[in-house]
């Protein structure tokens, strides 16, 4: 009798377990996948699972063409808090692919073309790539993915996704806050055109 009722206790724990475990990747999801407007500006990501939002206002775009081959950037976030950075040297015209990094200088993205910054602590950096370590150094196609470029009057609606492994680095101090994560997100964004157009 004490087995029967040993097994159906653990039974029910679980039963309990399973479907709590589920309930939390299914938020985790849509999170990711939730409904937005068509016409609407967004930057939403997780970190390993844990949801970001960052406000349209919050984001600004870069193109810089004093380097080898023009860089376009997207960073979302304020100042000292929790931001990412994307980084590309793709046309900009249409979609694109672009992997976690390249040993390539020319490329601009030998730290990687995702950074994210100032998480889970301000100051703290952790990037998909790193040229100078080999255990950070492969990498990985459709990091940074341009789905969708639309021109306007005044600049370009950039749409698209990410998803790729940050890394930690080397923990000398044993600090629990330095481990890889994982950064999942999508975007619409408005890069305006200022003296030079795409």
């Amino acid at each position: 009798m004490k087995k029967n009722t040993f097994l159906i206790i653990c039974l029910v724990l679980s039963t309990f377990y399973s479907c709590n475990s589920k309930t939390e990747k299914s938020t985790d999801t849509s999170e990711i996948n939730q409904a937005v407007n068509q016409d609407d500006f967004y930057f939403i990501f997780t970190i390993d699972g844990k949801a970001v939002n960052i406000k349209p206002d919050d984001v600004s775009t870069s193109y810089n063409t004093a380097l080898l081959k023009p860089t376009f950037k997207i960073m979302a976030g304020n100042y000292g808090e929790i931001s990412v950075v994307l980084t590309t040297t793709a046309d900009m015209t249409k979609p694109s692919s672009t992997p976690s990094g390249s040993t390539n200088y020319d490329e601009q993205i030998t730290q990687g073309s995702i950074s994210l910054q100032n998480y889970p602590k301000k100051n703290y950096v952790f990037n998909s790539f790193d040229k100078g370590s080999p255990a950070t150094s492969t990498p990985v196609p459709n990091a940074f993915v341009i789905t969708k470029t639309e021109k306007v009057s005044d600049g370009r609606i950039i749409t698209g996704t990410f998803n790729v492994k940050v890394f930690g680095g080397d923990n000398k101090q044993n600090d629990p806050n330095i481990k890889d994560k994982m950064v999942v997100g999508k975007f619409r964004v408005k890069h305006t055109f200022s003296d030079v157009k795409f």
